[in-house]
């Protein structure tokens, strides 16, 4: 099917009306929705009524007003609630996103895809349609490999555990494995077995046209290079994946869990990178957080697993263990259960916001001096918002790819730096720009201090202007090709899309 160069243009125009409505009211009380966001696109009902018609069995349309459209209209981050669609499409089977891709294309109306809907920036949102497909969420085992439809989460793949296969994923229960794997994929076994972008073996698309093509090393291989770091919505809607996965039905994996006082910090950095720095097989793997928690409390917590048996992380970590953590928690447990413990409890839906950096050396002690402080002179506000600095350990097996292997391009990265703040639905304007003034202000520090602006693009900083050089790097050049060859007329499109100008 062939886009009209009107069509293309009135899209792009309401791509970029729903970009500045998301960031107009970014800071606005997310209970504030602004009487013009869905305005525009409810204009001809009957192409709206076409849409429901058209859709398979399983499938719904929601719309304003109608039952369960304020349950799905929402996406995770609260910051962009006042962004509300025309309509969802709650698609339960891959012929589902094709009709809907080809009607947005020939009425003209921007869409987004969803999953699990936890992009930071708001991107899986929008004031025209959302294309959910978190109802094709199914697993299935075959062999070695694990087949997930689009809208799986990483609970979902979490759940089938019973085949003994897993693949390196998340922490979040409700995060999309979709999102996850397009932009590269974080997970507490990545130093073990690579990103999650590294096990992916195929994945299906339906394209701007509406075609459904299969993208693996041996079919469409520019494409599949492109799923594998180059993040979602931007060459097509990923219908379905299949991972090579790992059998772990028999391991043991020790968890442990050390919380210090922030005084303590530049020491603690220093032993955790010995470790890290030691391990060429990739079975120690940890986050470090430095937080504090809105109220009057600061926290530098150690969370991690290592493959293997407590009596060897033990030994690992008896120079951590003298600098007499706070609170110590060390169990070896079978693998699944010791990701139990490792998952994220999420809590309710609130606001928040995020920049990132991905540095090729280790922290130095000023530098951690710094983060340090940063953290204890937070100023939270009246609205008690959290501010935090964590840090990912990178290297390992992940690093083994050339930069230029898969999209993905960080591969000597030492950490990924997530620099946040979290702050409750309807603080005023002027409390959140404070908070993120302090997020910029430690994002530039650690810039300076890292002598990088590397990003990682599933932490999406709506703030950033060079994100093509510091999400992709030397990659995104060939991104651009990709993306001319499959969407040429840029229907999937969003504020930081490839091919964006």
């Amino acid at each position: 099917m062939r886009i009209s160069r009107r069509t293309a243009l009135r899209r792009s125009a309401g791509m970029a009306a729903a970009a500045a409505l998301a960031q107009g009211y970014a800071d606005s009380p997310a209970s504030a929705v602004p009487a013009a966001a869905h305005q525009g696109w409810d204009a001809d009902e009957a192409a709206w009524r076409e849409l429901g018609r058209i859709l398979g069995a399983g499938a719904y349309l929601h719309r304003p007003g109608g039952q369960g459209y304020l349950a799905s209209a929402s996406a995770d981050n609260q910051r962009y609630a006042a962004v509300r669609p025309a309509g969802i499409v709650m698609c339960a089977a891959e012929s589902d996103v094709v009709k809907a891709v080809r009607w947005a294309a020939r009425h003209g109306v921007p869409f987004a895809v969803r999953s699990g809907g936890h992009n930071y920036a708001g991107y899986s949102t929008t004031t025209g349609l959302v294309i959910n497909l978190r109802a094709m969420k199914q697993v299935t085992p075959k062999g070695r490999r694990l087949h997930l439809g689009g809208g799986a989460t990483n609970s979902d793949v979490y759940a089938a555990r019973d085949a003994g296969l897993y693949f390196p994923g998340g922490r979040c229960p409700g995060v999309g494995v979709a999102g996850l794997t397009l932009g590269g994929g974080l997970g507490f076994n990545d130093r073990k077995w690579g990103l999650t972008c590294d096990r992916l073996a195929e994945t299906r698309l339906v394209l701007a046209d509406g075609t459904v093509v299969r993208a693996a090393a041996d079919e469409n291989p520019d494409l599949f290079w492109a799923c594998r770091g180059g993040a979602g919505g931007n060459f097509g809607i990923n219908t379905a994946f299949t991972f090579d996965a790992v059998p772990v039905g028999r391991l043991r994996a020790t968890v442990f869990d050390l919380t210090f006082a922030l005084a303590s910090a530049v020491d603690v950095v220093a032993e955790v990178q010995d470790i890290l720095a030691g391990d060429g097989a990739g079975d120690f793997d940890v986050r470090i957080g430095f937080k504090h928690n809105g109220q009057s409390t600061t926290s530098l917590w150690v969370l991690g697993q290592f493959i293997g048996p407590q009596d060897r992380l033990r030994r690992l970590l008896t120079p951590l263990l003298a600098l007499r953590p706070r609170r110590s928690f060390i169990e070896e447990r079978g693998f699944w259960s010791a990701q139990d413990y490792l998952m994220e409890n999420p809590g309710a839906k609130d606001c928040y916001a995020s920049k990132s950096l991905v540095p090729d050396r280790w922290l130095a002690p000023g530098t951690v001096a710094e983060i340090a402080e940063w953290t204890r002179t937070w100023r939270p506000g009246p609205a008690k918002a959290t501010g935090y600095v964590t840090l990912f350990a990178m290297g390992g097996t992940s690093d083994s790819p050339r930069p230029d292997e898969t999209a993905y391009p960080h591969r000597d990265g030492t950490y990924v730096i997530d620099i946040g703040t979290h702050w409750q639905p309807g603080t005023p304007p002027a409390e959140v720009n404070s908070l993120l003034a302090q997020t910029r202000s430690a994002h530039r520090l650690l810039r300076n201090r890292l002598d990088t602006d590397a990003a990682y693009v599933n932490f999406p900083d709506p703030d950033l202007t060079d994100w093509r050089r510091a999400y992709y790097g030397a990659n995104h050049d060939r991104l651009a090709e990709v993306k001319r060859r499959y969407d040429p007329a840029g229907l999937f499109r969003y504020a930081q899309a490839i091919g964006t100008d």
